[in-house]
């Protein structure tokens, strides 16, 4: 079984029924069929046998139609950043041996790129964040066999109307597309990162469940003038989320249940817990999702999950730091580079970042480790502020909160925290940000 075969059973089902919905432009289940056919015959006019394809495309439906189309001609497609230049693909093709690439021109990569086993019917990549992005493989299997749980957990029915924002490469978004197409429901999408149009399509769709990642949760909060009554659930990921905008969401969204995840594109879904979880305990991810196990060794987490990528050893480690409070939930400390040591002080960049969004007059904020000339390390701050509050208020309430060391020493206030591709906080430009101020100062000085 592949996602091309799920579609092709519901526009035989449900022909006329929306499939996506990008921007206000429906395409029915029996259009992209049609359309995903179109794209297979393109790829079977080149006489070659199962093959990878990078495909490059702007517009999250386009990806998803070339992603399907590959599937139904017997390739494995490989969904790349949509500003991914030539140049880039060209090496990432050649580095990750990817046969074919697609970016509105169909040429071949890597010649002698491995034939991929009869059983994986898609590739993914990593974001990333450290060099040239990992290529990674999966069988259907590894995702489609949580769906069930999913369908349980997030309220999914044939009848859901879902939404979310930004590239299908983002695999958050892809799982979630690849989740509603197995109960034969709609997608709604959103390609660009502008709130107000997150609430027009709001407004105009009857959307049951809301996924985005936090950062944008809260761009999309300070939009909304109303409540919407008919959503059942809003799913957040990538990030923790804290308290405050959790009671923000349950106001705007009454009758949803708001869930918070942990998971990562090599895995699946790892953790998740609810509102009142996230309440009793604010640091937390939540417990472990049905079926995986996750333990602490010498501070790292390990995870043991049938829902990965082909070839995985089990147990893994993603370099992710944490431990079990004594109720069993998994407290999350960021990535072993995201914790400091300052003067002999350990520190996590996330409980910091945490402590700073319970401030009041804190409307973001985002914590991330910093080179210094004297300390070796240090905490740096990026912050979005409400009007009337400071850098130097700012600094005093948290005297209350963390002890000296754990204080950040670099500070930027900001509109808005950047966002990378995938839509997560680029801690690296805010990195690039405090590190040149840190430069500027010491020359005026």
């Amino acid at each position: 079984m592949d996602y091309a075969g799920i579609l092709e059973q519901w526009s035989r089902i449900q022909p006329e029924k929306a499939c996506l919905i990008e921007e206000g432009q429906v395409i029915s289940y029996g259009e992209m069929e049609r359309r995903a056919h179109q794209y297979a015959e393109s790829l079977r006019s080149q006489g070659m046998s199962r093959q990878t394809v990078l495909i490059i495309r702007q517009k999250p439906a386009d990806q998803l139609t070339a992603f399907l189309g590959a599937e139904q001609a017997d390739w494995v497609p490989v969904l790349g950043h949509p500003d991914l230049s030539a140049e880039a693909a060209d090496q990432l093709a050649r580095v990750r041996q990817i046969g074919w690439i697609d970016d509105g021109r169909l040429r071949q990569g890597w010649e002698e790129a491995p034939v991929p086993a009869a059983d994986l019917c898609m590739g993914v990549l990593s974001s990333g964040s450290t060099g040239l992005p990992k290529l990674m493989f999966r069988t259907y299997a590894s995702w489609g066999g949580f769906f069930p749980e999913q369908d349980r957990k997030f309220q999914v029915e044939r009848d859901t109307v879902g939404f979310c924002e930004g590239s299908m490469s983002f695999t958050g978004n892809l799982n979630l597309w690849a989740q509603l197409l197995h109960a034969g429901a709609t997608l709604v999408l959103a390609s660009t990162l502008r709130s107000t149009r997150w609430k027009a399509l709001l407004d105009r769709y009857p959307v049951t469940l809301l996924y985005l990642v936090p950062v944008k949760l809260k761009l999309l909060l300070q939009v909304l003038d109303r409540a919407y009554l008919e959503m059942k659930t809003v799913l957040a990921g990538s990030q923790l989320l804290d308290g405050e905008t959790a009671g923000a969401l349950k106001e705007y969204f009454p009758g949803s249940r708001i869930l918070l995840y942990y998971g990562a594109s090599e895995l699946d879904y790892i953790t998740w817990l609810t509102y009142e979880e996230l309440l009793a305990h604010p640091q937390s991810v939540g417990k472990p999702c049905p079926g995986v196990k996750v333990e602490i060794r010498e501070g790292l987490i390990y995870i043991d999950t049938p829902y990965s990528v082909a070839g995985m050893s089990r147990p893994c480690t993603l370099e992710d730091m944490g431990y079990f409070d004594e109720d069993g939930y998994l407290i999350f400390l960021g990535r072993r580079g995201q914790v400091v040591n300052k003067g002999g002080l350990t520190i996590s960049c996330s409980r910091v970042e945490q402590v700073l969004l319970q401030v009041p007059g804190v409307r973001d904020a985002s914590v991330v480790p910093v080179q210094d000339s004297q300390r070796g390390e240090e905490l740096g701050a990026a912050v979005v502020l409400e009007q009337g509050m400071t850098l130097g208020k700012l600094r005093r309430a948290l005297h209350r909160e963390l002890l000296p060391g754990e204080i950040p020493g670099r500070w930027i206030r900001v509109e808005q925290l950047p966002l990378n591709g995938v839509g997560k906080v680029d801690g690296r430009k805010i990195r690039t940000w405090l590190e040149r101020r840190e430069r500027s100062s010491r020359k005026i000085d």
